[in-house]
């Protein structure tokens, strides 16, 4: 059987969450705005769907390797110093670039140091956290990385003001920064403490039990990686309909990141809370709810104005949750030994989702956009939208789109057939009750 008395009274220390907050400085300064940059570059949907596919592939399919490794040699933290020397380098080099293709490049280098990162850093975290507090620990992490986060987004706002023109220039002095950041958030983790994973308290489990974890975990694995193909079909499609369609400049392209990541940031730690009272799974299924809802709002009411409000209702208050639960899902199910292969695991598969969807949305959004026949059904629904005359980008966004949508709400079905074996003391009521109509509808 399960026990788990075993919570320590422990705290993270303090460098761990400089580290998180100078890596999320530099993350928010530059990489928010890589599509915008490599379309002002003149990328193709193609090629913004093989940017966005390797950025989502690369550093999550060489975890599985990493992940072994930082769970098996030498020191956590010397894994993370070094993958930050190799990102600070392709950051400083995406400054310099001149079209999509060296961007291309620069991002597998950047690609690869992230897979070295990702999963060494996810198992550090869970390394020092109480389990009962996991949540809201998580929480605190995201909240200070997004306060840095907005101070980067500022900087960027203050990039594009002084540079003027549509041009790539506005964004070249923000991967600089980002450089810079990287580098000195690998430097901080020197100082961390040396914690043995072999010598933290862990669950006692049975066998039996055992089994039940590694099959929730395999569940949700598949679940997860079904519903993100089908979310990252949009990815490439954001920068080329904010900036082709809507025809927004510079400064509103970084506002709209902006205003998305102030949203996630204060609803950090509500979420964390309520992931403490009632686990991670019904947070993770109304963030599933949430983001399945967005293509279609955006397929139909195509309107920047409209799209910033969704990114405070919405999209803010959904991502905060799926930053927290993702992490605390695969925290609850891997053992304190073997958690940074569990992440790598869960990212590596994650990660070739989103590559296939990425690529399969930029293609299919490509082909669209070449193809001047008629799509009856898509020609009479966008009669009935908000756009004045039919524009064939358009049209080929709006179909990814819908497919999208639809995907996700049927992705979402699957999550309401997962079940945690452990259990905490509250629930949400209307998630329940999704759930128990699931098993109804089965019988």
């Amino acid at each position: 059987m399960e026990t788990d008395n075993f919570d320590e009274d422990i705290n993270p220390p303090a460098e761990l969450y400089g580290y998180h907050a100078v890596s999320s400085f530099a993350n928010d300064t530059a990489m928010p705005y890589l599509g915008y940059f490599a379309v002002r570059l003149g990328a193709s949907f193609e090629q913004i769907a093989w940017l966005q596919s390797l950025m989502n592939l690369l550093p999550n399919a060489l975890q599985f390797f990493w992940g072994w490794i930082s769970d098996t040699r030498l020191v956590r933290t010397y894994w993370i110093i070094g993958g930050s020397v190799i990102a600070s380098f392709a950051l400083f080099m995406l400054s310099t670039v001149q079209n999509p293709d060296e961007m291309i490049i620069l991002v597998i280098a950047y690609a690869v140091a992230l897979s070295i990162i990702t999963p060494t850093w996810s198992a550090l975290q869970g390394d020092w956290m109480a389990p009962s507090r996991r949540g809201s620990t998580l929480g605190r992490f995201h909240l200070i990385g997004g306060l840095m986060g907005l101070v980067g987004s500022l900087i960027a706002i203050y990039s594009v003001y002084v540079n003027e023109a549509d041009t790539p220039d506005s964004f070249r002095p923000l991967f600089v920064i980002a450089a810079a950041a990287t580098f000195i958030g690998g430097l901080i983790l020197v100082r961390v403490p040396y914690r043995d994973p072999t010598k933290i308290p862990d669950l006692v489990l049975t066998d039996s039990v055992k089994k039940e974890y590694s099959n929730t975990f395999q569940n949700y694995v598949r679940v997860q990686s079904f519903y993100t193909l089908n979310m990252s079909l949009i990815w490439p499609l954001f920068a080329i309909i904010l900036i082709k369609v809507l025809e927004v400049d510079n400064i509103i392209l970084v506002i709209f990141s902006l205003i998305g990541a102030v949203s996630e940031m204060i609803f950090q730690p509500v979420m964390g809370r309520l992931v403490d009272r009632v686990g991670p799974l019904p947070v993770l299924i109304i963030s599933r709810i949430g983001f399945s809802i967005l293509p279609f709002l955006y397929a139909f009411f195509p309107d920047i104005r409209v799209m910033i409000l969704l990114q405070i209702l919405i999209f803010g208050p959904c991502y905060s949750a799926f930053l927290i639960t993702s992490n605390a899902m695969v925290l609850d199910l891997a053992p304190n030994k073997e958690r940074a292969a569990y992440f790598s695991y869960y990212n590596t598969r994650v990660g070739i989702s989103t590559f296939i969807g990425a690529l399969a949305g930029g293609y299919l959004a490509g082909y669209l956009d070449d193809f001047s026949g008629p799509l009856y059904l898509i020609d009479n629904l966008l009669n009935f939208s908000l756009i004045n005359g039919l524009d064939y980008t358009w049209r080929a966004i709006f179909v990814v789109f819908l497919i999208s949508g639809i995907g996700r709400t049927i992705s979402t079905l699957f999550f309401l057939k997962l079940r945690m074996p452990k259990k905490y003391p509250n629930s949400i009521y209307f998630v329940d009750w999704l759930m128990e109509f699931r098993m109804f509808r089965r019988r």
